[in-house]
């Protein structure tokens, strides 16, 4: 075990990633499939349930010690990125959305990276939803 469960960042980003985790999913199973149409379209959900299964990993990773952790928190980050932008075009869905971006920026604080240059909360990684860049997971 290294010790990086100490560590207040790792402690923070495990609780980030936890509550990233019941709102992506109790959001998906329920908001959204009450709300219907484009909220309960395959792509979105299974965004939104591969963001809650990940950030789910991801505090497993941390809390077990993995020397691994910042690179599974790098790609957390990714996908929460991902899936807030998802929300955010959907709309309604708002407090998952806040959940995914405060996910999102634990994991890259964890992970030592950064948005690439000139990357800011408006623009997040694709989602592949209507209306937005054509690949997901790319910075554009």
């Amino acid at each position: 075990m290294t010790g990086i469960v100490n560590d207040p960042r790792v402690q923070q980003c495990i609780e980030d990633c936890l509550q990233c985790w019941a709102a992506c999913r109790g959001t998906a199973l329920r908001q959204c499939l009450d709300l219907g149409g484009p909220h309960a379209e395959q792509d979105h959900l299974s965004l939104m349930m591969n963001c809650a299964d990940l950030c789910q990993a991801t505090a497993n990773f941390m809390l077990s010690g993995s020397t691994l952790h910042s690179e599974v928190c790098a790609l957390c980050a990714k996908v929460c990125g991902a899936c807030a932008q998802s929300c955010r075009q959907l709309g309604s869905l708002e407090d998952c959305e806040a959940a995914c971006r405060r996910c999102a920026d634990s994991c890259r604080e964890v992970a030592g990276t950064a948005p690439p240059q000139g990357q800011t909360d408006s623009r997040l990684p694709t989602t592949g939803m209507p209306g937005g860049p054509a690949r997901q997971g790319a910075y554009g």
